[in-house]
């Protein structure tokens, strides 16, 4: 299997130096702690404010994707999302993303920043390595329980394009006490939703003779 420490290019890590450096003169975004659960801007655990102008979908499973207002994030990062739940918004996934129109863009972007984020966390455990079908890595994991920082390159598409995707996500190990506890929340207020939807349909219907 390709070394993980090749992943996005096949060439060798920039000097680890570099980027120590490289963070004393980065903007506040990289200074957030994922030890502590904070990324760009946001926590985890924590209830996303819903405003007026928040852009959101629902999930097949019930939660929403929410389109962050006020992200704290590099110029270079193109959107931040946060995966909520239902009612509380409550946040269990922290997402940045940035398009490129080609494999090699994205490659060379993802590279830096796998870099970048093995020099901020040298203490997290890295590799966990995702394969696409011609077994190039498109996936590493840096992990400190209970966290996961997950980069992943994959195809995607945008304005009726064909693209490629770079993206950073912060969440918690899926078998840690956080991650179950916040899917526990997450079905809970689910079910709850749902209750109310029906009910909410039942009292705007015309029931006569049903």
């Amino acid at each position: 299997m390709q070394n993980a420490e090749l992943i996005f290019t096949g060439a060798s890590l920039m000097p680890i130096r570099f980027f120590l450096i490289l963070l004393v003169f980065l903007p506040g975004a990289v200074l957030a702690d994922a030890s502590h659960g904070e990324f760009m801007g946001y926590q985890l655990g924590s209830s996303y404010p819903r405003g007026t102008d928040t852009r959101q979908r629902v999930t097949t499973t019930g939660n929403l994707i929410v389109v962050a207002e006020q992200p704290v994030k590099p110029g270079d990062i193109a959107e931040v999302s946060l995966l909520t739940t239902a009612e509380t918004l409550n946040i269990g996934h922290i997402n940045a993303s940035s398009w490129f129109t080609t494999e090699a863009e994205a490659r060379e972007f993802g590279r830096r920043y796998v870099n970048l984020l093995r020099a901020k966390y040298p203490g997290w455990a890295f590799g966990r390595e995702g394969l696409d079908a011609n077994l190039s890595i498109v996936e590493v994991n840096l992990d400190q329980p209970p966290y996961n920082l997950r980069l992943r390159l994959n195809k995607d598409s945008s304005n009726d394009k064909n693209v490629w995707r770079f993206s950073m996500t912060l969440s918690w190990l899926l078998n840690s006490e956080e991650a179950l506890a916040w899917r526990d929340v997450s079905r809970s207020e689910h079910v709850t939703a749902q209750k109310e939807g029906r009910q909410q349909l039942l009292e705007d219907a015309d029931l006569r003779g049903l």
